[in-house]
C-alpha cells in the first residue's frame, strides 16, 4: 500500500468575515467570499476552522483525522499526542483590531480555557501598516486600567511603523494589537483564547460593542516583560540553496524566510509548512510534487522526509518584490 503521506499536502482556506478585515487578499485568491475579510485559516487544527485536504489522495479528510490517525508520521517526532500543533493564517488588518493578550500554557489550564496558550510570531507583506506590542516602560496594572477606562489605552502601548519583511515575535501574555494597513501571515501555537481589553470603542458586524475580557486581561497581561521590536536578522547564504533568514526558534515553532531559485529544506523527523510568498514553482517530496503560488500554503508531512522547491521563470509576484525566484516561509513545530 502507497504511503499517502509522502506527498505535499494542499488545503481548503477557511475565511472569516471580522469588522476590522478588508479586501487584499483579493489580489491572490479567487475563492474570496464577500465582504470584511480579515483571516484565512490556511493551515488550521480547530473547530472554529478545520483545514480539509484540497486535492490527492487524501482530499476530503480532515486536519485533525490525519493528525489523529497519523500524528508522528504527520507531524513528527514533537507530536504531544493532541491537535495539530501550529495554526496558520493570512491577515488582512483594514483598521486596528481590539487590542488583546493570549494566555501562556500554564495559566490557559488553570483557567479552564484550553490546554495550550498561544504564543505567535508575524511576517509583515508590505509597507505602511502600524501594530502595538507590550507596554511602555513602567506602566502597571493599575496605570494601564485607568489609561483604558478613559479611552487613552493606545498611550500605554509601544506602537511601530511596519515595512515590509518586518518580523515581529510576540509571546503569550504579551498584550498587543494590529494596526490599520497590516497584511500578515501569523504562525502560532493552535488556541483561539482572546482575551479583549479594549476595542477602540468600536461596534461588530452587528452593530453592538463587541465582548470584553477586562478582567481576565488585567490577570494575564505581563507588565514586566522586556519591550521588543521587529527582530533583527540578516540574510546569508543557505548549503542547500538561495539564502535564509532565520527569525524565531522558540519551544513551539521554529520559523525561517528562504528565497532564491531552486530551495531545499525539511526532514530531520519533523514536518514543515511551507508559504509561499513570491514567485511560481514547484514543490517536491520523493512521493510527489504540488505548485507554489503567492499566498499559498503546503504542509510537508515528517514522513515526506525533506522537499525541494524549484521556481519557474517568472517574476515572485509577492508584495514589492519584482525579483526572478522564490520567497518562501517556512515553519516547523
Amino acid at each position: 500500500m502507497p504511503n499517502l503521506l509522502d506527498t505535499p499536502l494542499q488545503f481548503t482556506p477557511v475565511y472569516h468575515t471580522l469588522v476590522w478585515g478588508g479586501r487584499a487578499m483579493a489580489t491572490w485568491r479567487k475563492d474570496l467570499p464577500g465582504g470584511p475579510i480579515g483571516e484565512s485559516w490556511d493551515l488550521a487544527d480547530h473547530s472554529r476552522g478545520m483545514s480539509v485536504v484540497a486535492s490527492g489522495p487524501l482530499a476530503g479528510k480532515t486536519l485533525r483525522e490525519l493528525t489523529a490517525a497519523h500524528g508522528r508520521e504527520l507531524v513528527g517526532e514533537t507530536w504531544d499526542g493532541g491537535e495539530f500543533p501550529l495554526l496558520v493564517k493570512l491577515i488582512d488588518a483594514n483598521d486596528r483590531l481590539s487590542v488583546q493578550v493570549h494566555p501562556d500554557d500554564a495559566l490557559a489550564k488553570s483557567l479552564g480555557v484550553g490546554t495550550r496558550g498561544k504564543t505567535e510570531c508575524w511576517f509583515l507583506l508590505g509597507d505602511g501598516g502600524e501594530l502595538f506590542v507590550g507596554t511602555q516602560p513602567g506602566t502597571t496594572a493599575a496605570s494601564f486600567e485607568a489609561a483604558r477606562s478613559a479611552g487613552q489605552v493606545a498611550k500605554t502601548l509601544i506602537s511601530h511603523a511596519t515595512k515590509d519583511g518586518d518580523f515581529f515575535f510576540i509571546p503569550a501574555r504579551t498584550v498587543h494589537a494590529l494596526g490599520k494597513g497590516c497584511l500578515l501571515y501569523e504562525v502560532q501555537q493552535t488556541c483561539d483564547v482572546t482575551f479583549r481589553v479594549d476595542d477602540w470603542g468600536r461596534v461588530g458586524l452587528d452593530g453592538k460593542p463587541r465582548q470584553l475580557h477586562v478582567q481576565e486581561s488585567l490577570a494575564t497581561i505581563d507588565f514586566a516583560a522586556p519591550s521588543a521590536g521587529a527582530v533583527v536578522s540578516s540574510e546569508r547564504p543557505h548549503p542547500a540553496g538561495g539564502t535564509i533568514r532565520s527569525l524565531a526558534e522558540c519551544q513551539y515553532f521554529r520559523v525561517e524566510e528562504r528565497r532564491g531559485q531552486r530551495l531545499a529544506g525539511g526532514g530531520g523527523g519533523r514536518c514543515a509548512i511551507v508559504t509561499c510568498l513570491g514567485g511560481h514553482g514547484t514543490l517536491s517530496t520523493a512521493g510527489g510534487s504540488v505548485p507554489l503560488a503567492p499566498m499559498t500554503t503546503t504542509l510537508v508531512p515528517a514522513a515526506a522526509g525533506p522537499w525541494l522547491a524549484q521556481a519557474n521563470d517568472q517574476a515572485m509576484g509577492g508584495p514589492l518584490t519584482d525579483q526572478l525566484g522564490l520567497r518562501l516561509l517556512v515553519a516547523q513545530p
